[in-house]
C-alpha cells in the first residue's frame, strides 16, 4: 500500500553555486552524511550527485507526508545498491516517522540533465497498517 509519493526538481545552477565557491561548505556537511559525501567523491561530477541526491531528499520527505522542520536532511541517506541503483535509508527522526507509520520500503529514482535534477520517492507500507 502506497503511503505517500513525493517529486522534486532543482535547478542545479542553486547548487553549483555553493559547489564552485567552496565544496566542504557547511551546507554540504550539515545536508549529506559522510557516507554520501564519501560516494559523491568517487563521482567524476559530483556537483550531479550532490543535486540528484538534493532532490531526492526532498522527494523523500515529501512522500513521508511530515511537515515543518521535524527531520533534518541529513537523516534521509541515499546511496546506492551493488547494480548502482539510488537506496535510502532513514536516521533519528526521519526513521522514527517512517516506522510510525508503517513505511517498510521507500522507492527512490533519480535524474538529471544540464540544468536540472529530478527525483521521485514512494514510501510504501505494510497493507494492514491504517493511518
Amino acid at each position: 500500500m502506497i503511503h505517500g509519493i513525493g517529486t522534486d526538481l532543482l535547478n542545479i545552477h542553486h547548487i553549483q553555486q555553493l559547489y564552485v565557491k567552496n565544496p566542504e561548505d557547511i551546507f554540504f556537511r550539515k545536508t549529506f552524511t559522510d557516507q554520501e559525501r564519501a560516494l559523491i567523491f568517487t563521482r567524476q561530477s559530483p556537483l550531479y550527485s550532490y543535486a540528484t541526491r538534493f532532490a531526492g531528499k526532498e522527494a523523500v520527505f515529501k512522500a513521508l507526508r511530515i511537515h515543518g522542520n521535524s527531520v533534518r536532511l541529513n537523516e534521509i541517506e541515499i546511496l546506492e545498491d551493488g547494480n548502482g541503483a539510488p537506496t535510502v535509508t532513514l536516521h533519528g527522526a526521519a526513521l522514527w516517522a517512517a516506522r510510525q507509520n508503517g513505511i517498510s520500503h521507500i522507492h527512490i529514482s533519480l535524474s538529471y540533465d544540464t540544468d536540472y535534477a529530478i527525483a521521485y520517492a514512494i514510501c510504501e507500507c505494510n497493507a494492514s497498517f491504517s493511518s
